[in-house]
């Protein structure tokens, strides 16, 4: 359907520039695809090292930076209502949303207890690329995801807490080190080379989405062949569950952000910042807090 979409919106492609587009507007597909094979095949992705996606992750962020200029972040500052509705969706309604998802399909304790930790932590650093993508706003996405990120010290061990009754201790340290040197530095970098050279970034602004999806793909792929044995040997009420709470964050980020009066553009960056959680953090917390290897495989 994204295929048809793109063809509808665009003709088949004839220039290498209609052909860019082409190639980003279908990334629903090719994202799915990388998924299929990533769990058919893992052996394809699994070569990477942790080293290696922090390096694409990085240079993605770097990317997602060139796009946007210092005024950007300064008018999301004088918005800061959309900050606090993202805040609040992180750590607030996201893991009480996966607890009623989890009790209302009746999981077993330790996959409700890890949906719930998912729920919990801040949201992912891909949001950037899929804002940009779906046309959002790059600088707010950015920021929520900043906000998020450091919030994550203390509101993740407390979501846990309320949640799930579980106290987890945080590496704050590490938190604030990774907020910086995966969101903070390659964002500051990509606008300070916009700022520098900015007729060569804007010849180079319309191929961005498509460069940037080049390397989104192997960065899902590796975290999905990662998990890809897991995954395959999960039941279907787990599917069915991680299915539901992304489409009911989805939902609930977009009425949230329509509430405050945004505009289209702004309700679509808060969808995709809410709805997108930080997996690998919380894979990491259920691996080192948790006993049960069965709270490892909804994150």
């Amino acid at each position: 359907s994204t295929l048809l979409f793109a063809m509808s919106n665009h003709g088949v492609p004839q220039t290498s520039s209609s052909l860019a587009r082409y190639f980003s507007d279908c990334f629903t597909l090719w994202i799915s695809l990388t998924c299929v094979v990533a769990l058919v095949s893992p052996s394809v992705f699994s070569w990477m090292r942790p080293s290696d996606i922090r390096i694409i992750l990085i240079a993605l962020i770097f990317v997602m930076g060139t796009t946007a200029r210092l005024d950007d972040f300064r008018a999301c500052f004088l918005k800061p209502r959309l900050l606090i509705v993202n805040f609040a969706a992180c750590f607030i309604v996201s893991p009480a949303i996966a607890l009623a998802i989890g009790r209302l399909l009746q999981l077993e304790q330790e996959l409700t207890v890890g949906l719930v930790l998912m729920g919990s932590v801040n949201g992912g650093s891909t949001s950037n690329l899929f804002t940009l993508l779906v046309g959002g706003d790059v600088a707010l996405s950015v920021l929520m995801t900043l906000s998020t990120t450091i919030g994550a010290v203390v509101c993740t061990p407390l979501a846990t807490k309320v949640f799930v009754g579980t106290v987890m201790p945080v590496d704050a340290l590490g938190i604030l080190r990774s907020a910086v040197v995966l969101v903070l530095v390659p964002i500051g970098l990509g606008i300070g080379c916009r700022a520098a050279l900015p007729r060569t970034t804007a010849k180079l602004e319309p191929s961005i989405p498509s460069l940037g999806l080049c390397m989104a793909i192997p960065l899902v792929g590796a975290i999905v062949a990662g998990s890809a044995q897991a995954i395959l040997g999960s039941g279907a009420s787990l599917h069915v569950a991680a299915i539901a709470f992304h489409i009911c964050l989805c939902a609930v980020g977009y009425c949230l952000a329509a509430v405050t009066a945004s505009s289209e553009l702004e309700r679509r960056t808060v969808t995709i910042e809410v709805a997108m959680k930080n997996h690998v953090f919380a894979c990491m917390l259920a691996a080192t807090h948790f006993q049960h290897k069965a709270v490892q495989l909804p994150p």
